[in-house]
């Protein structure tokens, strides 16, 4: 009897089989990793999904069931994505920034279907077919209500520690501007004046411009408290500044530098104007005096001083140089 030998095989039947064998084992293998996967999607401490760009759930997790807080992974299958947003925007937003970027994490508020909202934090993958397009989205969803909480909580007490500050800053500002200041006529104190003159010297310097001092005595002010009191003096002194201030610029600096005695710094813009001030100064007592507001007539004297950037000096030695001449002035008048 004779006994047939198989026929050997093909070079293409042997690529055949090795390709079904290999199809096989790969097959094999993808199912153990869809094992560990899923095993891995239903234990991981965090929401796990799979979801479709138009919305639907095909995986879910127990942690992102009960984060959510849905019944089973049915009843969270049954719904679509975008009903779990508050603002549908920001799985708008979301979607196209994963059209050009495989992985976009990102922060919002969910509504889970109890009602209550919290937010999340979603670290989405795009997984793409080979023309490009995406064909559902794989990533995890933790909740970070409690912790935007606390970053809420943190920025309304940062708001309010700033708040605390600045008013406290205004406060020290408006007390040191305060102790710059002479209560009765709203003027610079002999501090204040100091202060402000000392930067019109520096910019003087700067730009070579002359400054001019002018140093002005209400005659008279000691008659005035002894005979009418206090409060009449007081009323002439402001009623004196009143005109001051009617006569020279906003951004000249004036002071009061003792009881009777104010000072004028200011940047001389023209040759003569402290003398065309001081006779608008007068004219404007003059004016004052035929109102006849005070049952006494308001004068005064005044001595003047430059400053001249090429030949420097302190704001002291300007002082002395227009109080000698404001005195000169008073003697004049036999003014005690």
């Amino acid at each position: 009897m004779d006994v047939k030998k198989p026929a050997k095989e093909t070079t293409q039947e042997i690529k055949v089989r090795e390709l079904v064998t290999e199809r096989q084992q790969i097959e094999v293998r993808l199912r153990e990793s869809e094992k560990k996967y899923r095993d891995l999607l239903m234990h991981l401490p965090v929401g796990v999904y799979r979801t479709t760009p138009e919305g639907e759930i095909i995986e879910a997790n127990n942690n992102l069931v009960q984060l959510l807080c849905f019944t089973d992974q049915e009843d969270i299958k049954s719904i679509n994505v975008r009903d779990l947003y508050v603002d549908i925007e920001d799985r708008i937003r979301h979607q196209e920034k994963l059209e050009t970027a495989l992985t976009e994490f990102r922060d919002f508020r969910l509504r889970r279907k109890d009602g209550r909202i919290i937010w999340g934090r979603d670290y989405p993958s795009a997984v793409k077919d080979s023309e490009g397009t995406v064909i559902y989205y794989d990533g995890i969803l933790v909740d970070i209500t409690d912790q935007r909480e606390s970053e809420n909580k943190l920025k309304t007490a940062l708001m309010e520690l700033e708040k605390s500050n600045r008013e406290r800053q205004e406060m020290i500002t408006k007390l040191e501007n305060l102790s710059l200041m002479d209560d009765l006529t709203g003027l610079y104190n002999r501090r204040g004046f100091y202060v402000a003159a000392k930067s019109e010297i520096k910019k003087s310097n700067q730009d070579g411009n002359t400054l001019f001092l002018l140093y002005l005595d209400l005659d008279y002010l000691k008659e005035i408290n002894d005979t009418w009191g206090h409060q009449i003096g007081d009323q002439a002194l402001v009623q004196f500044v009143e005109i001051l201030k009617s006569t020279f610029r906003k951004s000249d600096v004036m002071g009061r530098m003792g009881g009777d005695e104010f000072a004028v710094f200011a940047r001389e813009s023209m040759p003569d104007l402290p003398e065309l001030l001081l006779d608008r100064v007068n004219k404007n007592l003059i004016a004052l005096n035929v109102k006849k507001k005070f049952p006494f007539t308001l004068a005064m004297s005044a001595g003047t001083a430059r400053y001249n950037p090429a030949d420097p000096i302190t704001i002291d030695e300007l002082l002395k140089k227009a109080d000698a001449g404001m005195y000169k002035a008073k003697k004049a008048k036999k003014i005690n």
